[in-house]
């Protein structure tokens, strides 16, 4: 809350270090009526962000995705581990700018190569491979088999599918479901019971992947999943014999975990259907999600009309595992006796549009999706303050912590009032600078800022992201979750 209305911590257009001036660009507005605005970083890449729905998926609009640069990829690529799954829309990609469009995401698969695949004579690449519901023009019958992830026949399966829609048939999609949130259904048994399961590809019995893992960027709760004749039979975690750690699940038991998990997806209500255009450009996060070729994408073309898409994938780039990337600082300082840990979601969310950043009740969720029992980061005393301090240190942003700021200098941390605060001293803070700032960032050398519990302003005349001198270098910066959990969770 205000205290000198001389002071203030500057919200204002500065340069982003890439060599581009931040600007404001027109407003979109989707059919809610829902702003979204974009904000320039490199030539070719200003594009604004529509999301398909509350949960997942966006389309990205004001992008020809001939003209991108690496750095746009990048940007593009963490859109998709924030959405899961990316629509690009009005989209003319001829067979060669896809494999180098695919190229700039990662390494291309050669789809080819597969050998759960059939051939296509007519093949244009290795890189691509072509579907189609006449025979005579590409591959039927294919992403039909279960929901699956793409490249589950490796121990690495693909980072990437990049489906682009040359000619589209009537009720031909590609439904889409969020694996996160299917985990998030399983009953406490249920999910005890699938930590001990491995997934065996029926193409490949070497591959062997935890059934429940830790996605390898967002690191949150993501699945192995590969349905109907793309499994073999699962192994489980055989405790009562060491020469053996694993034994063989029958077919019958395999069976049910496959029901099970097909159960939940139709049960979620979170299935999302792509329905193409000529011209669509799909872009699915396969860690993230699951997806199948609809039944209507085999109507026979004289029906439907001809249904053929180009697709092609990139190479996945880290095994599933169970463990995260994730590093915490713990202590027993007062008031926590039996150890509180304190972690940033700087490497598991990503904002890659300066000025685009969660609000804070988001970034308190994105803290829970990480472990249930997470929760933004409570700072007690200088001790906690100190190791906060070391943490954000590292990653040069601003992080969200579990404070809010009601008036004065009064500090409220679930809504009891605190006895320790930090406030920056050379800008005055707190200070309401442009509006209402109820909660609480800790920034540079660990002191403390106000900024609205809304996130980003939006207000005309004013900028989105804080503007902070960090090590020297005064540019605008996206807030990030700041997070805290007992040990014993851990």
């Amino acid at each position: 809350m205000k205290t000198n209305p001389l002071l203030f911590i500057c919200f204002c257009i500065v340069p982003t270090g890439h060599g581009n001036d931040v600007k404001h660009d027109t407003c979109t507005k989707d059919n809610n009526d829902n702003c979204y605005e974009s904000l320039a970083r490199t030539e070719n890449c200003n594009y604004d962000v529509l999301p398909l729905s509350k949960i997942f998926g966006a389309r990205i609009q004001g992008i020809d995705l001939k003209t991108i640069s690496n750095e746009c990829a990048r940007n593009l690529r963490e859109e998709a581990y924030m959405y899961r799954f990316l629509l690009f829309k009005n989209q003319t990609l001829p067979w060669q700018k896809q494999i180098h469009v695919t190229s700039l995401f990662g390494t291309p698969f050669q789809e080819t190569s597969s050998i759960n695949r059939k051939k296509y004579d007519k093949n244009l690449d290795p890189r691509i491979g072509i579907f189609s519901n006449d025979h005579k023009a590409g591959l039927v019958g294919i992403g039909i088999e279960g929901w699956h992830v793409d490249g589950n026949i490796f121990e690495m399966p693909h980072l990437f599918t990049l489906i682009y829609c040359v000619h589209a048939n009537s009720n031909g999609p590609t439904l889409i479901v969020p694996l996160k949130e299917i985990v998030d259904m399983l009953s406490t048994a249920e999910r005890e019971y699938l930590e001990n399961i491995l997934f065996v590809s029926a193409f490949n019995s070497s591959v062997h992947i935890p059934l429940l893992y830790k996605h390898p960027f967002r690191n949150d709760d993501t699945l192995m999943i590969a349905l109907g004749t793309l499994s073999g039979q699962y192994l489980q975690l055989n405790t009562d014999n060491n020469d053996n750690p694993y034994k063989q699940l029958s077919v019958e038991e395999t069976k049910y975990i496959q029901d099970l998990f097909h159960a939940k997806i139709l049960a979620s209500n979170l299935i999302y259907s792509v329905n193409y255009d000529p011209g669509d450009f799909l872009m699915i996060h396969n860690p993230s999600v699951a997806h199948i070729a609809g039944p209507g994408t085999q109507t026979p073309s004289e029906i439907s009309g001809l249904r053929l898409i180009h697709r092609s994938t990139v190479t996945g780039e880290i095994k599933p595992s169970k463990s995260t990337n994730i590093q915490y600082e713990c202590n027993s300082f007062p008031p926590f006796e039996d150890e509180y840990c304190l972690f940033s979601l700087k490497g598991s969310v990503y904002y890659p549009r300066i000025g685009y950043y969660d609000d804070q009740t988001t970034a308190r969720n994105r803290c829970k999706n990480i472990n249930k029992y997470s929760d933004l980061a409570n700072i007690y005393s200088k001790d906690w303050n100190d190791i906060a301090t070391k943490i954000i240190s590292k990653a040069k942003v601003p992080h969200w912590l579990n404070a809010t700021n009601p008036q004065d200098t009064d500090v409220y941390w679930d809504g009891n009032k605190g006895l320790f605060s930090n406030w920056d001293p050379t800008s005055g803070q707190p200070n309401d600078h442009d509006g209402i700032e109820d909660c609480v960032v800790i920034g540079p050398s660990g002191y403390w800022f106000d900024l609205p519990c809304s996130g980003p302003k939006t207000a005309t005349g004013t900028d989105r992201a804080p503007v902070m001198l960090w090590d020297g270098e005064r540019e605008m910066r996206n807030v990030y979750p700041l997070c805290g959990i007992h040990k014993k969770y851990l």
